[in-house]
């Protein structure tokens, strides 16, 4: 599929001018200002819909409002381990939450790591279907998630600050802001910040 994109981009000037555009806008000049949410107040939240664990079977599913790109993503998640939560609304999957929860690196950003450890889980990929937003489901994904990771010491997920809906959503499933890490990418460099970050904080 990748490699079928690549060929088209070649054939196409205007997509291959898109594509490189994209990539000079998303990884050459970067400055974006990210939140880092801790999970602190336990709530309750109701939503329509049925919240279903993803598996391999399944991942098919969120093509209802998903480019077929994103199957491949999360079969690695699944594979690393990941647990995924997806969403159904009369019978479509309406949303899709990843969790990492074992000791590795995740991504504040493309650009932005964080070690996290055993003790802590971090949410993210997160998206609702358009059709699907302002019902609540959001957070109340967010609630099973802490539900089922209430062993963890922390339950951490991190927002852009640009995202009001999104950090609206956080707040009301019991999430409070811990950290806000501005992301500075000059020319491709990082300026901002310069070190790798860790779930302790």
């Amino acid at each position: 599929m990748k490699l079928k994109k690549a060929l088209l981009a070649v054939r196409d000037p205007r997509l291959f001018l898109a594509k490189l555009y994209d990539v000079i806008k998303k990884r050459l000049y970067v400055n974006e200002v990210l939140i880092l949410f801790e999970h602190k107040v336990k709530t309750k939240q109701k939503a329509p819909g049925e919240i279903r664990y993803a598996s391999m079977e399944t991942l098919p599913d969120i093509l209802n409002f998903q480019p077929e790109r994103y199957v491949e993503i999360f079969e690695k998640f699944l594979s690393l381990g990941d647990r995924g939560y997806f969403v159904y609304l009369n019978g479509k999957c309406v949303h899709r939450s990843w969790v990492k929860h074992t000791p590795q690196i995740v991504y504040l950003h493309p650009l932005l790591p964080m070690d996290l450890n055993e003790n802590a889980a971090f949410i993210h990929y997160c998206e609702t279907a358009p059709d699907a937003r302002g019902k609540n489901i959001y957070p109340y994904v967010l609630t099973k998630i802490v539900d089922d990771f209430k062993n963890k010491e922390k339950i951490l997920i991190c927002v852009n600050q640009k995202n009001a809906p999104s950090i609206k959503g956080v707040k009301r499933a019991g999430f409070i802001e811990q950290k806000r890490v501005q992301l500075l990418v000059i020319l491709g460099i990082k300026v901002k910040p310069r070190r790798k970050f860790s779930c302790i904080f």
